[in-house]
């Protein structure tokens, strides 16, 4: 009998909806490999603790690893020790094992424990290629990668730069399955027709994310503050929290249409998003996917997207679920708002059809391919 094992480094809010619909279908045991308190996920780039509103915990059997690191981190790669992995899967009768990174030490041992007993062996990353890494990086993946990725069985791709990615670094087309990012759709639902809604008149963009350098929400208040000054019916909501927030409240005191509504947690943000039209993502290309986007995309909203941000190349299909820009030209992130604000106010539904579209494919379903792809390979 089919057993899969999934390792993960800790409870996290994207992936426990996608573990219990595969539960569904799928025997399967998640191993986690840290569990962290409230201040280690805030210490995440949240910029204060809290813990996830939603349940991560029921629907699918999980085990969580005895870590044994000096110094628990989710961060870095000593963070995360569990030398068990190899007992614990074997008492759980594991025959397929899928290991969602390569950035822990507890990944490695995963992989390593796995292939000492001889099971099946895939891993799931989202990493892009990055054209502003150092020459000296590059050619050490391309000379240390095929060695590692050879050791997999299989390697699920999340989408089309991640695809590149593993090929320009040694991957066999052979090995690769498409397994696309996804969030719940049946909770990132819009409830009645969000896109006829108006916040007093005005037509609401909204950027969500920690305010930290690779997202770049600068950038958004810039070309919107310049939007706004030619449409003055538009409105910013950033939502989220960082350490650059302070600096972001200051670059726009000056200006009425950007307002910051602080870290929403998972069912609040629903909320804001009932009241948005359209959504933001600014980051550079240290973003390895960018699952607001998804999660707009769920609620109906279309997205304008930077060209570097790893999700760009499978969600944003010019002029159907939005506008793509080149990351970091606020000018043209101005005149993509302006346009974009312009085809929702002729047509309210404009973008659904693309939306709809890409729902379908970036979804919960095309994973449960995937997976059972893995384990009848």
């Amino acid at each position: 009998m089919k057993r899969l094992g999934i390792v993960v480094s800790h409870p996290i809010q994207y992936y426990s909806p996608l573990f219990r619909y595969l539960a569904q279908t799928i025997d399967l045991v998640v191993f986690y490999c840290h569990k962290p308190n409230e201040e280690e996920i805030g210490a995440s780039g949240f910029g204060k603790q809290f813990s996830w509103d939603t349940d991560l915990m029921s629907g699918y059997s999980f085990v969580f690893l005895e870590n044994v690191s000096k110094k628990p981190s989710l961060n870095n790669f000593k963070g995360c020790d569990c030398p068990q992995i190899g007992k614990a899967l074997e008492e759980k009768r594991i025959t397929h094992v899928v290991i969602l990174g390569w950035y822990l030490k507890a990944y490695i041992q995963a992989l390593l424990q796995a292939r000492k007993l001889n099971l099946k062996v895939a891993v799931r990353g989202d990493s892009q290629l990055n054209p502003e890494e150092p020459i000296y990086k590059s050619m050490l993946k391309k000379l240390l990668y095929p060695l590692l990725l050879s050791r997999y069985d299989k390697l699920l791709y999340v989408g089309q730069r991640n695809r590149e990615y593993l090929l320009a670094n040694g991957a066999k087309p052979s090995q690769l399955i498409f397994s696309p990012h996804a969030v719940d759709q049946t909770f990132w639902k819009k409830d009645g027709d969000i896109a006829e809604q108006k916040q007093n008149g005005k037509m609401v963009f909204v950027w969500i994310g920690k305010f930290i350098e690779k997202k770049r929400p600068e950038d958004a208040i810039k070309a919107f503050t310049e939007a706004s000054a030619l449409n003055p019916d538009l409105e910013l909501w950033m939502i989220g929290s960082g350490n650059l927030l302070e600096h972001c409240r200051e670059l726009s005191k000056a200006h009425t249409s950007v307002f910051f509504k602080g870290f929403k947690n998972q069912k609040e943000l629903k909320e804001e998003l009932k009241n948005a039209h359209a959504l933001i993502l600014t980051s550079d290309y240290r973003e390895t996917w960018g699952l607001v986007v998804n999660e707009g995309f769920a609620m109906g909203l279309p997205a304008i997207v930077s060209n570097s941000s790893g999700c760009s190349a499978d969600l944003i299909e010019e002029g159907k679920t939005g506008y793509l820009y080149n990351v970091k030209n606020t000018k043209e992130l101005r005149d993509k708002i302006i346009n974009l604000a312009h085809m929702l106010y002729a047509d309210a539904r404009f973008f659904d059809s693309g939306i709809s579209a890409k729902n379908e494919t970036y979804s919960y379903t095309r994973n449960l391919i995937s997976f059972e792809e893995f384990l009848n390979s």
